[in-house]
């Protein structure tokens, strides 16, 4: 009877905690790959800032344009950013003014790029399962000491179906928690190079700050 008991328990053992089928090297490999089958990528995005020290959320939302090599068209907040690799656009929609810089001056914390592949750099810790907006998805911790002074925690939800990002979130040394919501991203198989350059027009000033 002892030894029945025994196997009974083990059986609901493994009935509870399924075993993963999924590491999180194995997933963060099949991501890096997903990124290799294009050359650029678009999406609309949603980030929410959630303030250590305040019950206010920062929300907004954006289109992004996005390739290697510092290349770059971003739509958020009224402001329209253009970045061809050598030359950013800053274009105020309401002021109707273009600021042009070096991309060589651009801040970290506003290089869309840097968001969209900052995880890859980094080291999966651990993998389980998630779900959002009715879909499920595989959930990588990583190890942000690549970016240390800049996050504390990072994480990346990806698609069970191709490995793409659906959702990353970073905690800063601040203890500020900000979740970026990924839609409609697409592989761009090809661009090019007036994609991500700034387009004159008309009762637009231009200022060149280079």
């Amino acid at each position: 009877m002892r030894r029945l008991f025994h196997l009974l328990a083990l059986a609901l053992l493994f009935v509870v905690v399924p075993t993963m089928s999924m590491t999180a090297d194995q997933a963060m490999e099949k991501s890096k790959a997903w990124f290799k089958s294009g050359k650029a990528w678009s999406l609309d995005f949603r980030v929410q800032v959630f303030y250590a020290d305040s019950p206010d959320i920062a929300s907004q939302n954006g289109k992004l344009l996005v390739a290697e090599g510092n290349r770059f068209v971003l739509d958020m907040a009224g402001i329209k950013f253009y970045s061809d690799g050598e030359s950013l656009w800053q274009h105020n929609m309401e002021q109707k003014q273009v600021l042009i810089k070096s991309v060589e001056d651009l801040s970290s914390s506003l290089h869309p790029s840097e968001l969209l592949f900052k995880y890859l750099n980094c080291k999966a810790k651990e993998i389980s399962e998630g779900e959002f907006a009715g879909e499920k998805l595989w959930v990588l911790k990583l190890d942000p000491s690549k970016y240390a002074g800049q996050f504390t925690q990072m994480e990346v939800w990806l698609s069970k179906k191709d490995f793409s990002p659906k959702r990353l979130y970073t905690v800063d040394p601040s203890g500020n928690g900000s979740w970026y919501n990924i839609v409609n991203l697409k592989v761009m198989k090809s661009v090019a190079p007036e994609d991500f350059k700034y387009k004159p027009l008309k009762g637009v000033d231009e200022i060149d700050m280079r």
